[in-house]
Parts: C-alpha cells; sequence; structure tokens
C-alpha cells in the first residue's frame, strides 16, 4: 500500500513538472497572432514599397518647390505652403494605377477647390458658418451642374472646405494657395506617370493576381461548404461570390491603364498585344465570375438537401479552385512576355482542368438529385471559362470534358 501511494505520488510529481514545462496555449496563440500579422505586413510592404516611394517623393519635393525653390511670400513661419505637400497627397491617393484622364479631373477639382475656397473666405471671412455654408452649397452646386465624377466632387468639395476651416486669422487672401496646390499635384501626377511607363504593365499584372486569388478563394469556399454540407457556409461562400464584380471591374479598369501607360513608353509599344491578350482574358474571367455566382447560389440549395452531396463534387471544385490558380499563372507569364513558361501553364491548366470534370464522371452514369446535376454543369461552365482565359480551350480538351460528362460535343464536328 505504501508503495502505491509513493507511485502514485511520483507519477503526479512527474505530469506536474511536465505540464510547468509546456507553454500555455493561450500564450502560444498569441504568439502565433503575433507573428502571422508581422508576416502579413512583410507582405504588404514587399507588395507596396513603391507607393511609399512615391508618397515620400512626391510630397517631399512638392513641399520643397513650394516653399523653398520657387521662394515667393513663403517664409518659415507662413503655412501656405502647406497645400502643395496635401495636394500631392491627394492626387497620390486617387490617381494611381488610373487612367491620365481621371488623374488630371482630380486635379482640376482641386484647384477649383482652391479657388472657390479663396472666394468664399475672401467674401464672408474664415472659419465662419456663413463661410462653411456657402462653401458647401457652391461646390455641390459646380459638381452636380457639370457632371463631375464622385471623386472628382469630393476633391473639390474637401479641399474648399479645408481651406474656408483652417485657414488662420489675417491669410483670408492667398493667391499662392492655388500655386501650391498645383505645384503639388503636377509633381504627384509626373510621378505617378514616370512610374506607370517605367512598369506599364505592372498594374495589370497586379490586378489580375489579385482576381484570380480571390475568384481561386471564393472557389475553395464552395468547396468546403459542399464537404461540409453546411447551409450557413453556402451562403457565406454566395455572398463572397457577389463580391467578385469588383474584381473583374478593377482588372478591366488596369487593362486599360496598361493601354494608356504604353502610349508613355515607346519603348514598350510592342507590348500591345499582351494588353489585348488580357483584355480577352478578362472577358472569360467576366463570364467565370458570373458563373460562380450561379454555383454558388445552388451550392446554397444542395446543402438544404437531407442527403450530403457526394464526395466527388468536392474533388471536382478543389480542382476548379486550382485551376483558377494556373490561369493567374498564365495570365502573368503572358504579360510578362514569357511565351515558354505561359505555354507549361497553359499545358497544366488543361491537365488540372480535365482531373477536376473527370472526378464528376461517375455522377452522370446514375440519376442525380437535381442540384447536383446542376452544380455539375455550373462547374463545367466555369471550367470551360477559366481554360478560355488562360488560352488553353483546345478543341480536343473541350471534347474530352465533354465525354468525362457524356455530353455530346460541338467541337468534334469543327464547330466553335
Amino acid at each position: 500500500m505504501v508503495w502505491a501511494a509513493w507511485c502514485a505520488f511520483h507519477h503526479s510529481l512527474r505530469q506536474n513538472r511536465a505540464t510547468a514545462t509546456q507553454p500555455p496555449v493561450t500564450s502560444l496563440y498569441g504568439v502565433s497572432r503575433v507573428t502571422n500579422w508581422f508576416r502579413t505586413a512583410g507582405g504588404r510592404l514587399r507588395d507596396s514599397w513603391l507607393l511609399v516611394v512615391e508618397v515620400t517623393l512626391a510630397t517631399t519635393a512638392s513641399w520643397f518647390v513650394a516653399s523653398r525653390l520657387l521662394g515667393g511670400p513663403h517664409g518659415s513661419g507662413d503655412l501656405s505652403a502647406f497645400y502643395a505637400p496635401a495636394a500631392a497627397l491627394i492626387v497620390l491617393s486617387q490617381a494611381r494605377g488610373v487612367r491620365l484622364r481621371r488623374a488630371l479631373r482630380v486635379l482640376a477639382g482641386i484647384a477649383v477647390g482652391v479657388v472657390l475656397g479663396e472666394a468664399v473666405v475672401g467674401v464672408f471671412g474664415a472659419r465662419s458658418t456663413a463661410a462653411v455654408f456657402v462653401v458647401i452649397l457652391a461646390a455641390a452646386g459646380i459638381t452636380v451642374a457639370t457632371g463631375a465624377p464622385g471623386v472628382v466632387r469630393n476633391q473639390l468639395t474637401t479641399s474648399a472646405l479645408f481651406l474656408v476651416a483652417v485657414v488662420p486669422p489675417g491669410q483670408e487672401l492667398e493667391p499662392t494657395r492655388l500655386y501650391d496646390a498645383l505645384i503639388g499635384g503636377s509633381i504627384a501626377l509626373l510621378i505617378t506617370q514616370v512610374v506607370g511607363a517605367q512598369s506599364p504593365l505592372r498594374p495589370l499584372d497586379t490586378e489580375g493576381r489579385r482576381t484570380f486569388a480571390e475568384l481561386s478563394g471564393v472557389l475553395d469556399d464552395i468547396r468546403q461548404a459542399v464537404q461540409r454540407h453546411d447551409e450557413q457556409a453556402a451562403r457565406s461562400a454566395f455572398g463572397r461570390a457577389q463580391q467578385l464584380d469588383s474584381r473583374t471591374a478593377a482588372l478591366r479598369r488596369a487593362v486599360s491603364v496598361a493601354d494608356e501607360n504604353l502610349r508613355l513608353a515607346i519603348w514598350e509599344r510592342g507590348s500591345r498585344s499582351r494588353v489585348d491578350a488580357a483584355r480577352s482574358a478578362a472577358d472569360h474571367v467576366d463570364y467565370a465570375v458570373r458563373n460562380t455566382r450561379t454555383l454558388a447560389r445552388s451550392t446554397v440549395v444542395l446543402a438544404r438537401l437531407p442527403q450530403p452531396p457526394p464526395p466527388q463534387l468536392a474533388t471536382a471544385l478543389a480542382g476548379l479552385s486550382r485551376l483558377a490558380g494556373c490561369a493567374a499563372a498564365v495570365l502573368t507569364a503572358v504579360v510578362a512576355g514569357d511565351g515558354d513558361t505561359a505555354d507549361r501553364h497553359v499545358d497544366r491548366a488543361s491537365a488540372v482542368a480535365l482531373d477536376a470534370v473527370r472526378a464528376m464522371t461517375p455522377l452522370v452514369r446514375h440519376e442525380q438529385p437535381l442540384p447536383v446535376s446542376t452544380i455539375v454543369g455550373h462547374i463545367r461552365m466555369v471550367t470551360v471559362d477559366l481554360l478560355r482565359s488562360a488560352g488553353a480551350d483546345k478543341p480536343d480538351v473541350l471534347d474530352a470534358i465533354d465525354a468525362a460528362l457524356a455530353l455530346p460535343s460541338e467541337h468534334r464536328t469543327g464547330d466553335s
């Protein structure tokens, strides 16, 4: 009995020591969250380091030119030169990665706002309720009457209101504020266009990666909802799929920006064929997004069935998510002008697409519930859309897809 008590005491002592040497679970979780945060922050800096450089150069150069290089009334205590770096920041925040025409509109909105603010302050004085009322009324009337877009309307109103609200007493009339705003905005605009000319296709590459990554993520969410037979997860995936239109719109804007950048980069005129290929890819991505949204909606219906869905659907959806990654790799290689790499990824996309569709072959051999058959059809449509976006829609591949699903193929007769 004494020996049994001693053994029990010794065993409990060893457990206490082991527990004492192990870090708490909450501590490990906290360390993991901090590590993930630093990893995410580092990734953001790697992706956007050029923006940091642009902001620093534009604002510093604007302040130096307005307050030191051009001289004039600016002194060490004069805050008027502040409008130069402020305008540079506004233009950078709105004009980076957009077409030159829109960037010029933003700059014009800032200039008109400064002129409007100067006029209102000259009549009603600064920091008065009447001045704020009149400047808002005038700014709204001007932008509505001219049909100015929302971003120009916001910048015009903000610039005018900022001047009315912060002008120090005794400095109501200061015409150099307009010059400073034009200096700052012009320098920022010049930097964005020069950087765009140095890497005219960079916005296209960036938005292409983001669009396909988001699409792949939505498809994976749909897969998880199907695999878990979870209606709430299916609704969440459907909600995320409804937001994909913003990504395709951004991709189309990137194509337009890249096309305009090539007009400034004369040495890159031969790259226009890459932009044309990306424009065609964006059209098919738009179709893929629409069909993915329909697929997500059908998944919600599927999740309401009492019996779990067949596992072949989850396998096919996993392949579909990988196919989106292959299409992204093709677009990246095409934009970079690397034809050999693009061809390799095209072959890889074809293989992944066939594997995804062939995973559903057992489902077409037997009668399935309507939601299952509907999802099989949607998966096929998204597969074809992604193949076309990657330029991998070869007739033999499309024939093999239709054959795997026991569908009559139009491509065998030579039709497109």
